[in-house]
């Protein structure tokens, strides 16, 4: 069954997140991936420990059906190289720093003269034309800057890093809708462009409400002092018999007078907006409830009420989830050679397309002949190219 992107080649210069995933993503629809990588060691991902056999195991995920190519950009042969790459490519995404590319002569406009409708997206931290362009930075340090850490912490106003990576993964998304939108308008008018994507940019998505209140009251919102972050007591989270947790979310007052039902606290709904020192010792009223009865037993309970009340689940118990093993959103994969590995879903389902897995991660420069070979390269210039390490 074809896919929406067949036809579409990418070149991705990008190394750990979130480039690799964005075209990991387009990859899933279809697009050929070419991930270009150093000529001494590839994209970094591959050797972060916890080491798989010979590579990491955070590289599989996000290198499915792509083609892999041991090249030297910064050598002139190397760029050479690119360039004759970029003639006939429809996208190129790069994360480098701002002006590395442009010293290299493999900027937009440089590409643009070998090939006038390439969509060429620069993913950087801060942007092309930010006051910190020229500086380093990862997950926490952007959301740091877009002001969501002071929002996530403990009540005593310490900010907390999450666990997991949000602005790259923002990137990531924000990067992908703007590869396509901007593949869109080339269909349309011929036309390629230039994208400029910042992940900080990306993770004031986050900040869209509280930024709003903020505009227009002028106060900043408080650690677990908001309707979203355990200010009541129907937004929070409660410890049961078993040392798990479960999440209410009942923001709404039809759920939560039914979830009060549920667990025996109606006279409570009075004091669903309550405020301190009332408020805590609701929250406390019903955190002891919960303590009789372990999360199997909550949840057994509340599938009767209509109620957004959920567990917390560990990454064992994500992954055994009924919803995710019903959307296939974890599977393992077969590799040629690291064996079994896991793969997660493509997040979205098509009526007619099949997107996701199609093709293991391919090894550091497995196709670095065959792609030399279709840009014209005969056997004797790939020799010549690998003894002067171009390739």
């Amino acid at each position: 069954m074809s896919l929406p992107l067949e036809g579409i080649k990418i070149i991705d210069l990008s190394r750990l997140l979130p480039g690799p995933l964005c075209s990991m993503l387009l990859a899933d629809l279809g697009a050929e991936v070419i991930k270009i990588e150093d000529h001494m060691g590839g994209d970094y991902i591959r050797w972060f420990p916890p080491m798989r056999n010979k590579q990491g195991i955070n590289y599989f995920p996000v290198n499915r059906n792509k083609k892999s190519v041991r090249l030297n950009i910064t050598k002139p042969e190397g760029k050479e190289v690119l360039l004759r790459m970029a003639k006939d490519a429809d996208v190129i995404l790069e994360t480098f720093r701002p002006g590395t590319m442009e010293k290299l002569g493999l900027g937009y406009e440089q590409v643009k003269e070998v090939n006038p409708s390439i969509v060429y997206c620069s993913l950087t931290g801060y942007g092309q034309d930010s006051p910190y362009r020229d500086l380093p930075g990862h997950d926490a340090n952007y959301l740091g800057i877009a002001g969501v850490l002071s929002t996530i912490g403990t009540i005593d106003g310490r900010p907390v890093i999450p666990g997991i990576q949000i602005a790259d993964i923002a990137g990531t998304y924000n990067a992908t809708a703007a590869i396509l939108s901007a593949l869109y308008g080339k269909l349309r008018t011929g036309e390629g462009q230039y994208l400029d994507v910042a992940i900080t940019d990306s993770a004031i998505l986050f900040q869209i409400l509280g930024m709003a209140q903020f505009m227009f009251s002028g106060e900043n919102p408080k650690m677990s002092n908001e309707v979203l972050a355990s200010k009541y007591a129907f937004y929070e989270v409660y410890q049961a018999k078993d040392g798990q947790y479960i999440i209410s979310g009942n923001v709404e007052e039809k759920f939560w007078q039914d979830f009060l039902k549920a667990i025996g606290k109606e006279e409570l709904m009075k004091d669903m907006y309550a405020d301190e020192p009332r408020q805590s010792e609701v929250k406390q009223e019903i955190a002891e409830v919960i303590k009789t009865k372990t999360v199997a037993e909550w949840m057994a309970i509340l599938k009767d009420y209509d109620v957004c009340t959920t567990p917390v689940n560990n990454y064992e118990q994500a992954i055994k989830d009924p919803h995710i093993v019903s959307r296939g959103l974890w599977f393992e994969m077969d590799d040629p050679v690291e064996g079994k590995i896991s793969q997660f879903g493509y997040p979205v389902k098509f009526s007619t397309y099949k997107p996701g897995w199609r093709t293991a991660p391919p090894n550091l420069g497995e196709n670095t002949n065959e792609i030399l070979i279709s840009l014209g390269y005969s056997e004797a210039d790939i020799t010549r190219l690998l003894e002067n390490k171009i390739v």
